[in-house]
Protein backbone atom coordinates (compact mmCIF):
# COMPACT_ATOMS: atom_id res chain seq x y z
CA UNK A 1 0.00 0.00 0.00
CA UNK A 2 1.50 3.34 -1.15
CA UNK A 3 1.11 6.32 1.21
CA UNK A 4 -0.09 9.47 -0.10
CA UNK A 5 1.27 12.85 0.01
CA UNK A 6 -0.73 15.34 1.46
CA UNK A 7 -0.62 18.78 0.92
CA UNK A 8 -1.37 20.65 4.25
CA UNK A 9 -1.72 24.29 3.75
CA UNK A 10 -0.95 25.89 6.62
CA UNK A 11 -1.18 29.51 5.49
CA UNK A 12 0.86 33.01 5.00
CA UNK A 13 0.36 33.90 8.90
CA UNK A 14 0.45 30.45 10.39
CA UNK A 15 3.26 27.82 11.48
CA UNK A 16 0.61 25.54 13.10
CA UNK A 17 -3.37 24.81 12.86
CA UNK A 18 -5.82 23.45 15.06
CA UNK A 19 -8.91 21.24 13.76
CA UNK A 20 -12.15 19.30 16.13
CA UNK A 21 -13.04 16.71 13.27
CA UNK A 22 -15.69 14.72 14.12
CA UNK A 23 -17.45 12.55 11.59
CA UNK A 24 -19.08 9.33 11.60
CA UNK A 25 -15.84 7.56 11.10
CA UNK A 26 -12.02 8.86 10.67
CA UNK A 27 -12.04 9.13 6.69
CA UNK A 28 -8.34 10.07 6.29
CA UNK A 29 -6.65 7.06 3.91
CA UNK A 30 -2.98 5.80 4.52
CA UNK A 31 -1.00 9.07 3.87
CA UNK A 32 2.25 11.57 4.98
CA UNK A 33 3.28 15.33 4.98
CA UNK A 34 6.05 17.77 5.28
CA UNK A 35 4.58 18.61 9.01
CA UNK A 36 4.28 17.19 12.87
CA UNK A 37 1.41 16.01 13.57
CA UNK A 38 -0.42 15.62 17.07
CA UNK A 39 -3.72 13.92 17.46
CA UNK A 40 -5.70 13.19 20.59
CA UNK A 41 -8.56 10.49 20.24
CA UNK A 42 -11.57 12.20 21.90
CA UNK A 43 -13.92 9.46 21.44
CA UNK A 44 -14.35 6.05 18.99
CA UNK A 45 -11.60 3.21 18.63
CA UNK A 46 -10.25 1.14 15.78
CA UNK A 47 -6.39 0.21 14.54
CA UNK A 48 -3.77 3.09 14.42
CA UNK A 49 -1.51 2.51 11.59
CA UNK A 50 1.86 4.26 11.82
CA UNK A 51 5.05 3.91 9.70
CA UNK A 52 5.27 -0.33 10.58
CA UNK A 53 3.31 -0.35 13.81
CA UNK A 54 -0.57 -1.10 14.08
CA UNK A 55 -2.61 -0.79 17.72
CA UNK A 56 -5.94 -0.56 18.71
CA UNK A 57 -6.87 2.68 20.10
CA UNK A 58 -9.76 3.75 21.93
CA UNK A 59 -10.76 7.43 23.31
CA UNK A 60 -7.80 9.13 25.26
CA UNK A 61 -5.44 8.24 22.40
CA UNK A 62 -2.63 11.07 22.19
CA UNK A 63 0.20 10.57 19.21
CA UNK A 64 2.75 12.66 18.24
CA UNK A 65 3.85 12.13 14.37
CA UNK A 66 7.13 13.54 12.65
CA UNK A 67 7.14 14.75 9.54
CA UNK A 68 6.70 12.37 6.88
CA UNK A 69 6.05 9.37 8.60
CA UNK A 70 3.05 7.63 6.67
CA UNK A 71 -0.16 7.48 9.01
CA UNK A 72 -4.05 6.70 9.21
CA UNK A 73 -6.65 5.89 11.88
CA UNK A 74 -9.33 2.99 10.32
CA UNK A 75 -11.96 2.76 13.29
CA UNK A 76 -13.86 -1.02 13.88
CA UNK A 77 -16.16 -2.33 11.37
CA UNK A 78 -19.10 -1.09 13.56
CA UNK A 79 -18.81 2.30 12.57
CA UNK A 80 -19.32 2.03 9.10
CA UNK A 81 -22.95 -0.19 9.48
CA UNK A 82 -25.87 1.23 7.51
CA UNK A 83 -27.51 3.35 10.06
CA UNK A 84 -24.63 3.68 12.57
CA UNK A 85 -24.84 6.84 14.76
CA UNK A 86 -21.06 6.15 15.94
CA UNK A 87 -19.08 9.36 15.86
CA UNK A 88 -15.48 9.54 15.75
CA UNK A 89 -13.88 12.64 17.40
CA UNK A 90 -10.37 13.91 17.56
CA UNK A 91 -8.35 17.30 17.99
CA UNK A 92 -5.75 17.54 15.43
CA UNK A 93 -2.79 19.96 15.53
CA UNK A 94 -0.19 20.17 12.68
CA UNK A 95 2.88 22.15 13.31
CA UNK A 96 5.68 22.99 10.50
CA UNK A 97 8.83 21.29 9.83
CA UNK A 98 10.72 24.06 10.48
CA UNK A 99 9.56 24.82 14.27
CA UNK A 100 11.88 21.46 15.11
CA UNK A 101 13.96 21.82 11.98
CA UNK A 102 15.30 25.76 11.92
CA UNK A 103 13.85 27.87 14.81
CA UNK A 104 13.64 25.87 18.25
CA UNK A 105 17.26 24.32 17.65
CA UNK A 106 18.62 27.78 17.56
CA UNK A 107 17.28 28.42 21.57
CA UNK A 108 19.11 26.78 24.32
CA UNK A 109 16.14 26.43 26.16
CA UNK A 110 14.34 24.08 24.00
CA UNK A 111 16.68 21.15 24.22
CA UNK A 112 13.76 18.77 25.89
CA UNK A 113 11.72 19.92 22.79
CA UNK A 114 13.94 18.67 20.07
CA UNK A 115 14.66 15.45 22.06
CA UNK A 116 10.79 15.45 22.04
CA UNK A 117 10.87 15.61 17.93
CA UNK A 118 13.43 13.61 17.57
CA UNK A 119 11.71 11.01 18.87
CA UNK A 120 8.46 11.66 17.01
CA UNK A 121 9.74 10.67 13.86
CA UNK A 122 9.31 7.32 14.67
CA UNK A 123 5.89 7.94 16.13
CA UNK A 124 5.14 8.61 19.94
CA UNK A 125 2.28 7.26 21.90
CA UNK A 126 1.87 9.13 24.99
CA UNK A 127 0.75 7.13 28.33
CA UNK A 128 -2.54 7.74 30.40
CA UNK A 129 -1.49 9.78 33.41
CA UNK A 130 0.48 12.67 30.75
CA UNK A 131 -2.61 12.30 28.67
CA UNK A 132 -4.70 13.62 31.62
CA UNK A 133 -2.81 15.85 32.98
CA UNK A 134 -2.27 17.99 29.10
CA UNK A 135 -5.80 16.75 27.96
CA UNK A 136 -7.47 20.63 28.92
CA UNK A 137 -4.30 21.91 26.97
CA UNK A 138 -5.06 20.41 23.94
CA UNK A 139 -8.46 21.50 24.10
CA UNK A 140 -7.47 25.00 24.64
CA UNK A 141 -5.10 25.44 21.76
CA UNK A 142 -9.15 25.59 19.62
CA UNK A 143 -9.89 28.90 21.74
CA UNK A 144 -6.78 30.90 20.98
CA UNK A 145 -5.17 31.68 17.78
CA UNK A 146 -1.93 33.51 16.62
CA UNK A 147 1.06 33.64 19.18
CA UNK A 148 -1.05 32.95 21.94
CA UNK A 149 -2.35 29.12 20.65
CA UNK A 150 2.08 28.96 19.00
CA UNK A 151 3.27 29.70 22.84
CA UNK A 152 0.63 27.05 24.54
CA UNK A 153 1.78 24.96 22.15
CA UNK A 154 5.17 24.80 22.97
CA UNK A 155 4.37 24.51 26.15
CA UNK A 156 2.19 21.74 25.63
CA UNK A 157 5.17 20.11 24.00
CA UNK A 158 6.74 20.62 27.32
CA UNK A 159 4.87 18.87 29.26
CA UNK A 160 5.03 16.15 26.79
CA UNK A 161 8.70 15.72 27.11
CA UNK A 162 9.09 14.13 29.96
CA UNK A 163 6.79 11.74 29.86
CA UNK A 164 8.25 8.34 31.40
CA UNK A 165 5.90 5.99 29.67
CA UNK A 166 6.12 7.37 25.68
CA UNK A 167 6.75 4.90 23.83
CA UNK A 168 7.80 5.31 20.33
CA UNK A 169 5.63 3.08 17.12
CA UNK A 170 7.68 2.70 14.54
CA UNK A 171 10.37 0.43 14.35
CA UNK A 172 13.95 1.73 14.84
CA UNK A 173 14.80 1.64 11.19
CA UNK A 174 11.63 3.00 10.05
CA UNK A 175 12.84 6.39 9.20
CA UNK A 176 15.69 4.43 7.07
CA UNK A 177 13.43 2.77 4.68
CA UNK A 178 12.35 3.95 1.52
CA UNK A 179 8.50 4.76 2.91
CA UNK A 180 8.27 7.66 1.00
CA UNK A 181 9.18 6.07 -2.15
CA UNK A 182 6.25 6.22 -4.34
CA UNK A 183 8.35 4.84 -7.50
CA UNK A 184 10.84 2.04 -8.01
CA UNK A 185 12.89 4.95 -8.91
CA UNK A 186 12.59 6.63 -6.01
CA UNK A 187 13.42 3.04 -3.90
CA UNK A 188 16.65 3.07 -6.03
CA UNK A 189 17.65 6.37 -4.81
CA UNK A 190 17.55 6.40 -1.02
CA UNK A 191 18.61 2.37 -1.08
CA UNK A 192 21.40 4.11 -2.65
CA UNK A 193 21.75 6.62 -0.19
CA UNK A 194 21.27 3.98 2.87
CA UNK A 195 23.86 1.75 1.84
CA UNK A 196 26.78 4.43 1.04
CA UNK A 197 25.87 7.44 3.19
CA UNK A 198 29.21 6.42 5.01
CA UNK A 199 31.10 7.49 1.97
CA UNK A 200 31.10 10.81 -0.14
CA UNK A 201 28.64 10.80 -2.67
CA UNK A 202 27.80 13.20 -5.41
CA UNK A 203 25.13 14.77 -7.28
CA UNK A 204 26.33 13.39 -10.10
CA UNK A 205 26.22 9.98 -8.27
CA UNK A 206 22.32 10.06 -7.65
CA UNK A 207 21.86 11.13 -10.90
CA UNK A 208 23.26 8.23 -12.64
CA UNK A 209 21.43 6.06 -10.10
CA UNK A 210 17.93 8.01 -10.86
CA UNK A 211 18.92 7.81 -14.32
CA UNK A 212 18.51 11.41 -14.83
CA UNK A 213 20.39 14.64 -15.52
CA UNK A 214 22.26 16.34 -12.18
CA UNK A 215 19.66 19.56 -12.60
CA UNK A 216 16.19 17.42 -12.86
CA UNK A 217 17.38 14.98 -10.35
CA UNK A 218 17.68 17.70 -7.43
CA UNK A 219 14.57 18.70 -8.47
CA UNK A 220 13.07 15.63 -8.47
CA UNK A 221 13.97 14.68 -4.89
CA UNK A 222 13.40 17.79 -3.72
CA UNK A 223 9.78 17.25 -4.85
CA UNK A 224 9.06 14.06 -3.34
CA UNK A 225 11.19 14.23 -0.08
CA UNK A 226 11.01 18.48 0.23
CA UNK A 227 14.15 18.31 1.15
CA UNK A 228 17.70 18.60 -0.84
CA UNK A 229 19.67 16.14 -1.70
CA UNK A 230 22.11 17.47 0.24
CA UNK A 231 19.73 17.96 3.51
CA UNK A 232 18.40 14.13 3.56
CA UNK A 233 22.15 13.13 3.26
CA UNK A 234 22.85 15.12 5.97
CA UNK A 235 19.71 13.79 8.34
CA UNK A 236 21.07 10.17 7.31
CA UNK A 237 24.21 11.10 8.63
CA UNK A 238 23.30 12.55 11.86
CA UNK A 239 20.28 9.69 12.78
CA UNK A 240 23.42 7.56 12.63
CA UNK A 241 25.73 9.41 14.52
CA UNK A 242 22.78 9.84 17.58
CA UNK A 243 22.55 5.76 17.25
CA UNK A 244 26.37 5.54 17.49
CA UNK A 245 26.75 8.05 20.30
CA UNK A 246 24.27 7.05 22.63
CA UNK A 247 25.71 3.09 21.76
CA UNK A 248 29.64 2.59 21.00
CA UNK A 249 32.85 4.16 22.90
CA UNK A 250 33.51 5.39 20.12
CA UNK A 251 35.42 9.23 20.10
CA UNK A 252 33.36 12.37 19.06
CA UNK A 253 35.86 12.11 16.07
CA UNK A 254 35.67 8.28 15.03
CA UNK A 255 31.86 9.01 15.17
CA UNK A 256 32.29 11.65 12.81
CA UNK A 257 34.47 10.02 10.32
CA UNK A 258 32.18 6.60 10.39
CA UNK A 259 28.92 8.60 9.14
CA UNK A 260 30.43 10.03 6.01
CA UNK A 261 32.03 13.67 7.76
CA UNK A 262 35.35 13.86 6.79
CA UNK A 263 35.62 17.57 7.93
CA UNK A 264 34.98 17.30 12.26
CA UNK A 265 34.06 20.75 12.11
CA UNK A 266 31.35 20.40 9.58
CA UNK A 267 29.99 17.66 11.71
CA UNK A 268 29.92 19.96 14.83
CA UNK A 269 27.74 22.36 12.81
CA UNK A 270 25.78 19.88 11.42
CA UNK A 271 25.29 18.02 14.73
CA UNK A 272 24.32 20.91 17.04
CA UNK A 273 21.75 22.44 13.66
CA UNK A 274 19.67 19.24 13.88
CA UNK A 275 20.09 18.42 17.57
CA UNK A 276 20.19 21.85 19.37
CA UNK A 277 23.37 21.01 21.65
CA UNK A 278 27.32 19.53 20.36
CA UNK A 279 28.10 15.59 19.87
CA UNK A 280 29.51 15.52 23.21
CA UNK A 281 26.98 16.92 25.13
CA UNK A 282 24.94 14.68 23.26
CA UNK A 283 26.86 11.72 24.14
CA UNK A 284 27.51 12.87 28.17
CA UNK A 285 23.42 13.40 28.45
CA UNK A 286 22.88 10.05 27.05
CA UNK A 287 25.89 7.87 28.80
CA UNK A 288 24.20 9.59 31.99
CA UNK A 289 20.56 8.50 31.13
Amino acid sequence: MKALFEKIELGDHNSLRVMHVELPFFDAPWHFHPEYELTYIVSSHGKRFVGDHVEPFDAGDLVLLGPGLPHFWRNDDDYYQPGSELKAEAIVVQFAQSLGDTLLPQLPETQPLMALLNRARYGLHFGCDKVEGVKAAVEGLLHCDGLVRLLRLLYLLQQLADDPNAVMLASDNYELKASEAETERMKRVLDFMLAHFREEIRVDDMASVAGMAPAAFCRYFRKRTRKSFIEYLNELRISHARKLLMQSDLSISQVGLECGFNNISHFHRQFKLHNGTTPLKYQSLQHNK
